[in-house]
């Protein structure tokens, strides 16, 4: 369920947002309209918009169930549901084994990060008031 950086996002920007580095796509923020092409050509099904005033984000795409994941993945999302129970809005749930957030929900108050065991839903901002941790941009924007 990761990127297997064919650049299929990156053709498919018509703002020239989306770079691949290291087998990953990265996203620039200054250039994304937030189209949705990428989304569409991604062939792992792994980008996702995301508004850009959340802080918050879950990196892990895998639909495989816990054990599977903790065998094969360091830090995928094995399905635990403490992020669900820690949300005080109501704002994740677990789709097909994976943390999902309803960002009309989600008030950014980073209760489900802080609860998350192996660290797959981030957040945060740099000084410049972009995204600050480089994961968030392997898939969305």
């Amino acid at each position: 369920y990761g990127c297997i950086g064919l650049g299929s996002c990156v053709a498919a920007c018509p703002f020239e947002a989306i770079k691949v580095n290291d087998g990953v796509a990265f996203v620039d923020y200054d250039l994304c309209r937030a189209c949705g092409m990428c989304v569409s050509a991604c062939p792992q099904n792994l980008i996702e918009l995301v508004p850009f005033d959340s802080r918050y984000w879950v990196s892990c795409r895998s639909k495989d169930r816990g054990p599977v994941v903790r065998s094969h993945c360091q830090v995928g999302c094995i399905g635990c549901s403490l992020c669900v129970k820690a949300c005080p809005n109501d704002a994740i749930t677990l789709v097909d084994n994976v943390a999902h957030i309803d960002y009309s929900l989600c008030t950014n108050c980073g209760a489900c990060a802080a609860k998350c065991p192996r660290k797959i839903i981030l957040g945060g901002f740099g000084p410049d008031g972009k995204p600050g941790n480089a994961a968030r941009g392997e898939a969305a924007q």
